[in-house]
């Protein structure tokens, strides 16, 4: 959790991020918070942080647990307390939401992978649902992270690759199949929980994210409890827009809202 805390302030955020990610999946947008006033929590989700080796054994319950514990130190502490996700740190944003049965916060939802059917996946990709009965394959298995990283701006995309290739743990080189099997037992919950979801909604996507579909999007939105929906489209991102070209409108659309009366 972030040390940076100022135990008088009336708003948290609790910031959550991708699958193999790290703080840097947000790109500025923490930043942004605290200059605005916010005290910035986000928790590196368990399995993260070390090696991708270490995601194997992990799930969903943990990640479940490490949140909503988080979640309810920071309401015992603060006057509201939001809630944003990226990428797989979405559909957890919503499964925190549904669970805790949040009201006086706002979740914000980028890039929600409801649907794995993005452009970048390969037609084998429904086979994993075989590999998954067949004892221990999963924990085996890695899937590698390769181009174009999420990123369409081809000067960000040269970094992520060099932090690749230096293992500096920024971005992680594969992940353990088992860890994708998380994020469908994750995709199918939130499913049945979006009508539990009834806070004040941001949902961003790009239509070109290569990782899952607009459709996705549209889904949440579609079937989520709450009648305060912000829907906001992009059309120059891949899958990581707070990273992207769309960057500062991902933070300007962001921090709106979050402020709006």
């Amino acid at each position: 959790m972030s040390a940076r805390v100022s135990p008088l302030s009336g708003h948290a955020v609790l910031m959550i991020h991708g699958l193999g990610g790290t703080r840097h999946d947000f790109g500025a947008l923490d930043r942004k918070f605290e200059q605005i006033g916010y005290d910035v929590h986000l928790p590196s989700l368990p399995g993260h942080g070390s090696n991708p080796d270490a995601l194997s054994r992990v799930t969903l319950s943990d990640y479940m647990q490490l949140l909503s514990h988080t979640y309810r130190e920071l309401i015992a502490r603060y006057e509201r307390v939001d809630v944003a996700g990226i990428s797989m740190g979405a559909l957890l944003a919503l499964m925190l939401s549904a669970r805790e049965r949040m009201t006086t916060g706002r979740l914000i939802l980028l890039s929600p992978p409801l649907f794995l059917d993005g452009w970048g996946g390969s037609r084998l990709r429904p086979l994993r649902y075989l590999m998954y009965c067949v004892p221990g394959l999963r924990h085996l298995i890695r899937v590698p992270e390769g181009e174009p990283f999420g990123i369409k701006n081809a000067r960000i995309r040269n970094l992520i690759r060099r932090h690749v290739q230096k293992g500096s743990g920024v971005h992680y080189p594969y992940v353990p199949l088992s860890a994708i099997e998380q994020v469908d037992w994750m995709r199918f919950a939130v499913k049945r929980a979006l009508g539990r979801v009834t806070c004040e909604t941001l949902v961003m996507h790009s239509e070109e994210d290569e990782v899952t579909s607009i459709r996705s999007a549209e889904f949440v939105c579609e079937n989520l409890g709450s009648r305060s929906v912000t829907f906001v489209r992009l059309t120059d991102s891949y899958h990581m827009i707070t990273l992207d070209n769309e960057r500062e409108r991902v933070a300007e659309q962001t921090l709106a809202f979050v402020q709006r009366v």
